[in-house]
C-alpha cells in the first residue's frame, strides 16, 4: 500500500506543476530523483524533486534527501483525502520546519534524520511556512 501511496503523492505533485504550465519527466531510474520539473523553451533549467508521501500527517525529514544538486523536496499530506504539498528548496527550509531543538538534536545532526509519526500543533504550525511553496520550483525554471 505505501508504494501505491508514494506514486500517488507523485502523481499529484506532477499534476499540480502541469497546472502551473511546467512540464514534469518520470526519471527511468530512481536514484534519489522521483521528477524531473522543466520548460520546453529552456531545457537547460531543470529542477529534479523527490517527493515523499503519506495518507496522513508525518513529520519525517532525512539529510540525505538533500545529497543530489539542486534537489527540491514535496512532502504529501493526506494523499488519500485532501493532500496538503509542503515543499522545501533546501536544508536550511527543512531545518527551519524542524525548528531550533529539532535541528540541534543528534537525530538530525548526528544520524541526518527525523521522524515524528503524529507530530504536535508547534511541528505542523512550523511546516505552514512551507505548504504551497510552488515558487520554489517555478522560480528555478525563469
Amino acid at each position: 500500500m505505501s508504494a501505491l501511496i508514494g506514486k500517488a503523492g507523485e502523481a499529484l505533485v506532477a499534476a499540480e506543476l502541469l497546472r502551473r504550465q511546467v512540464n514534469v519527466a518520470v526519471p527511468a531510474y530512481d536514484g534519489g530523483v522521483d521528477l524531473i520539473a522543466y520548460h520546453e523553451m529552456d531545457m537547460r533549467r531543470v529542477v529534479p524533486i523527490q517527493v515523499k508521501a503519506r495518507s496522513s500527517t508525518c513529520y519525517n525529514f532525512q539529510r540525505e534527501w538533500f545529497s543530489v544538486p539542486g534537489i527540491v523536496l514535496v512532502q504529501v499530506w493526506h494523499t488519500t483525502t485532501h493532500p496538503e504539498f509542503y515543499i522545501f528548496g533546501n536544508l536550511s527550509d527543512v531545518e527551519a520546519a524542524l525548528g531550533p531543538a529539532h535541528a540541534a538534536s543528534a537525530s538530525w545532526t548526528e544520524k541526518g534524520g527525523y521522524n515524528v509519526t503524529t507530530p504536535g500543533p508547534d511541528a505542523i504550525e512550523r511546516m505552514r511556512p512551507h505548504r504551497d511553496r510552488w515558487d520554489r520550483i517555478t522560480n528555478r525554471l525563469s
